[in-house]
């Protein structure tokens, strides 16, 4: 089971992290939004992949990453609420 998922699990963290980067680079709020969501999705995928394969530095990193991507979606999403 665990294999199946390192092996499969990737390429679709690989293609969330992609298209997270496509969304987030959007000059539309809610697209842009949208592209941090992808990315806290795909950072915490990340850890999980790290975590089975027991590299704890890449664990915390894309946790990081994940408070980063949340963090931005609900800054940015105050900014587009108080330009309504």
């Amino acid at each position: 089971m665990i294999e199946n998922f390192l092996q499969y699990g990737q390429w679709v963290i690989l293609i969330l992290s992609i298209y997270s980067l496509y969304l987030v680079s959007s000059i539309k709020h809610e697209k842009r939004l949208n592209g941090y969501i992808f990315t806290a999705l795909s950072r915490f995928g990340g850890a999980l992949i790290f975590l089975a394969v027991d590299l704890p530095a890449f664990v915390i990193a894309n946790l990081i990453q994940t408070y980063i991507a949340c963090k931005g979606y609900f800054d940015n999403k105050k900014v587009g609420e108080k330009k309504d």
